[in-house]
This record gives structure tokens, C-alpha cells and sequence, in this order.
């Protein structure tokens, strides 16, 4: 008997997901436990294993779609068996159990008919913006890819055909059509377009979220660094030989802030309506690059650890990101988030609060800087700290004396460790 394949919840706000990458084919045989494909929500992106052996067929869901939690994606089958006409997604299957009227069936088309709208025609959302960008009419395009499906390989395809058609038409006639001029430029574009990732998209959401609803201000100070350098060192070979991870100057930060958040409540809060929510515990996000992702594993409890216990556990983070195994708690619940850029030599920035949070604290560089110091200039290690706050709930002075705790803490970190 065919066993479905759904689209699985994994969080438990999560009601939408989307099929990020399938890793099988239509009719590829499998083993309970292979991994079918990768699925993207509002926060991860993981992957889903085989719940049978079999066949995989009736794959119905599209790469990049979203699709509600529960809908049935693909189905696991007896090499002699076909998956059932329809796949409904499960909300419908309840729906209907429930006493509900299922929604009336449009009627078939004739067979053999294609229709003559855009709009009803099978093409990915890539292929439906370059035809536009190319001025090309979808209906004259055939389709490649599954059922007939047009793909942005047929649109370039078609461009080109039609860049073959009107130039030779061109040489024979001595011209080219002024309005055949756009497609022949543009029939083999410079340009490559390359699909935002599903962690890309939800980065870019949650971004963009944050811009319009958080009215964004910045305070930055130059801060020395020379104690929290040498405390570092001294602390290395301890954590190190406890852990084996040498500890970094961001794990460090990241228990001062943890030291620091409980006494500006609301730089460690979040706005939820008209309220101001103010957290018991301190969770510190620190901003990831993963092949030009962006991801916010959290550090809980950030305050309450040790560093040895910090460094381990961004250690950790940072693997099961890189294997794409990152849970989606390793990437909730966090008050406040460290980005530091400072690895890659940039000497300051302002950063986009990660929300709902209220704040976000952005890291460059250390620098030998020269200072006037007793009536002589010297060189001092020093990097800029900015702080992006929400102005909702943080205000000038507030986000002021959080930088001034801030300096005072890496200035003098021993009262910390």
C-alpha cells in the first residue's frame, strides 16, 4: 500500500513550509531513513527522510513553493504500484472528515486543449520572469520539464531561437525589425539569476520585517581592547584544554552582554503589540554565514555559563550549521544578537535588529589605534561598537548607558569572568 509523504511540522509555530531541494527523483527507489528532500520554514532549513521503502512517486510539490504543514508532497509505492489520482493536503482530508464540502472540481478540458492564458499555463516562477524581462509570450513556449512544465532553460531556449530567426531574417530583408531589436539584445542575457536559497528568503523576510515595523537608531564607540586581548590568552589554554576549541573574542562578548542584559531590561526586551516584553533569561543570538546564508544560532542562557560552556556550545552550533543539521530551537528564542564582521577587516557598521528583538550589537575590527594618553601619543588596540536599537521601547539614553556598561566591561572583564 502507498505511503504518503507529507510536508512535516517541526516547529511548533510553524504552519507553512517549502520543499527547499529535493534529493530524489520520480521513480528513484529508496530505503526507510534516505533523505527525500530539504525543507525550509520561517526559521531552518532541514532535511526529511523516507518514512518506507519503496518507489518515490506523484512528486507534487515544486522546489521553492510554500505549501501549508500536513499537504502531502510525494508518495512511497510497491515497484508494481501507482500513487492515488489525487494528493490532497491533509487540512482538506480533515475538512471533508469533518462534514465538510469538499471544493467543487473545475471541469477537464478537453483532451489534447491547452489553454490560452498566461496565467493557467505550467511554468516556474524563474521562467515566468524572464520570459517578461525577454518580452517573450509564454504560450509559444514548449515545455520541458515535468508535465509539460516550463522552465527558464525553454525561455532561454525559445530566446535564442528566436534571436537565430529574426537575424537571419535580417540578413536576407538587409534590417531588423526595430521592435525584434530587444529580444535579439537581450536573447542571451549577461546577466546570470540565480534563485535566492530558502534561508535566503526567510532572511530576507524577516529583514525587510524589521525595517518597516522597528524604527532603527545607532550609538557607536571606539572601545580599547587591550584587557579583554590579554584575558583572552591567559583564559585560552584552560578552556582550551577543557573543550578544544580556543575560545574567541566573540564568545567572550557574548558572555559580558549575557553579564550586562539583565540590568537594561528593556535592550533585552521585544515589543509584542502594545506591550513591552521583558525577558527573565538572557539568549544571546550570534550572527552566522553559511555560503552566503545568513543564520542566528542562540547561545540560551548566555549570563548564566561559563566560557569553556559558551565555546563549546558555538562550537557546536557552528558544525550542525555547516551540516545543515541545525535544529530550529538552536535558532528561536533569543533576546539579543552579537554580529561581528571584524574577522573580515571591516572597521564598523550598523547592523538590522533580528526581530522581534529590541537591539543588536554590531562588532568591528580591533585596531592599533593612536591615543593621547598622559601628554603622549600611543598606540592602542580599539574597535567600534555600534548598537542598532528599536526606538519603540529603547531610547537614546538607555541604549547610551548600556555602551558605557558596555566600554566599562571589556575595559575591565576580570569582574566578569
Amino acid at each position: 500500500m502507498a505511503v504518503e509523504v507529507i510536508l512535516p511540522k517541526v516547529d511548533m509555530d510553524m504552519e507553512t513550509g517549502a520543499v527547499h531541494a529535493w534529493k530524489v527523483r520520480e521513480g528513484d527507489a529508496v530505503r526507510a531513513g534516505d533523505v527525500l528532500f530539504e525543507i525550509s520554514t520561517n526559521k531552518a532549513a532541514m532535511e526529511v527522510e523516507a518514512p518506507a521503502s519503496g518507489i518515490v512517486r506523484g512528486i507534487a510539490a515544486e522546489e521553492g513553493a510554500t505549501l501549508p504543514v500536513g499537504t502531502i508532497v510525494a508518495w512511497i509505492c510497491a515497484p508494481d504500484e501507482q500513487p492515488p489520482a489525487r494528493a490532497e493536503p491533509a487540512e482538506v482530508r480533515a475538512h471533508v472528515a469533518a462534514g465538510g464540502s469538499p471544493a467543487p472540481a473545475k471541469p477537464a478540458a478537453p483532451a489534447g486543449a491547452i489553454s490560452r492564458e498566461p496565467s493557467a499555463l505550467r511554468a516556474t516562477p524563474l521562467a515566468r520572469r524572464l520570459a517578461t524581462s525577454l518580452g517573450i509570450d509564454l504560450r509559444q513556449v514548449p515545455g520541458s520539464g515535468p508535465r509539460g512544465r516550463i522552465v527558464s532553460d525553454d525561455v532561454d531556449r525559445h530566446a535564442g531561437e528566436m534571436q537565430s530567426t529574426v537575424a537571419s531574417a535580417g540578413a536576407r530583408n538587409g534590417a531588423v525589425i526595430a521592435a525584434d531589436a530587444r529580444v535579439i539584445e537581450a536573447g542571451r542575457p549577461r546577466v546570470r539569476r540565480v534563485p535566492l536559497t530558502a534561508v535566503q528568503r526567510i532572511a530576507a523576510q524577516r529583514l525587510v520585517e524589521s525595517v518597516r515595523t522597528a524604527p532603527h537608531f545607532a550609538v557607536s564607540a571606539h572601545i580599547e581592547m587591550q584587557a579583554l586581548i590579554d584575558l583572552r590568552a591567559r583564559l585560552a589554554p584552560r578552556i582550551e584544554e577543557q573543550t578544544g576549541i580556543r575560545p574567541s573574542l566573540t564568545v567572550l562578548l557574548a558572555r559580558i552582554a549575557g553579564h550586562l542584559l539583565p540590568r537594561h531590561e528593556r535592550i533585552n526586551g521585544s515589543m509584542e503589540g502594545e506591550s513591552v516584553c521583558l525577558h527573565g533569561d538572557v539568549n544571546i543570538g550570534i550572527a552566522v554565514d553559511r555560503d552566503g546564508e545568513l543564520m542566528v544560532p542562540v547561545l540560551k542562557r548566555a549570563g548564566e555559563r561559563s566560557l569553556a560552556e559558551l565555546t563549546a556550545e558555538l562550537a557546536r552550533l557552528r558544525k550542525e550549521i555547516e551540516d545543515r543539521a541545525i535544529r530550529p530551537a538552536d535558532l528561536t528564542g533569543g533576546t539579543f544578537t552579537i554580529s561581528n564582521l571584524g574577522m573580515y577587516g571591516v572597521d564598523s557598521f550598523s547592523a538590522i535588529i533580528n526581530p522581534p528583538e529590541s537591539a543588536i550589537l554590531a562588532v568591528g575590527r580591533t585596531v592599533a589605534t593612536p591615543v593621547g594618553r598622559d601628554g603622549q601619543i600611543v598606540l592602542v588596540p580599539r574597535a567600534t561598537f555600534t548598537l542598532s536599537c528599536d526606538h519603540r521601547l529603547v531610547d537614546g539614553v538607555l541604549a547610551a548607558r548600556f555602551m558605557r556598561d558596555l566600554r566599562e566591561a571589556i575595559e575591565h572583564p576580570e569582574v566578569l569572568i
